[in-house]
């Protein structure tokens, strides 16, 4: 077993529900982002808090985007062919990303997204 986590294991729970909340948001318009926003805007202060909550907000703006240009390809019977394949992928990298997120807060770990813009500083 590790040395103890200088974070509070409220600040972990926080930090892990920023993660794992939009997956309660993706059965509401745009919930999946509105959800980490407000971790991060109403949540506790803590570093920890803020860093996950920051991390799952671009990861989220940045899949519905990549989500939303899947759809557009799509449209065309070409994009159809491909869209799908990559729809699953994203669908998996999301919930990739989404749980090893949760679990490296849990741990009071640091933890990037894969293949996210950083569009929240």
């Amino acid at each position: 077993m590790g040395p103890p986590s200088p974070f509070s294991d409220a600040a972990r729970t926080w930090a892990a529900v920023a993660h794992l909340a939009p997956l309660l948001g993706y059965f509401v318009l745009i919930g999946q982002i509105l959800l980490p926003l407000a971790v991060l805007l109403w949540g506790p202060k803590d570093p920890l808090v803020q860093a996950h909550a920051k991390e799952s907000l671009n990861g989220q703006i940045s899949y519905t985007l990549y989500g939303l240009a899947l759809w557009l390809l799509a449209l065309t019977v070409v994009g159809l062919v491909l869209a799908v394949p990559l729809a699953l992928g994203l669908v998996l990298l999301v919930l990739w990303n989404m749980v090893h997120g949760a679990l490296a807060a849990g741990r009071g770990e640091a933890y990037a997204y894969r293949l996210i813009l950083r569009l929240v500083p």
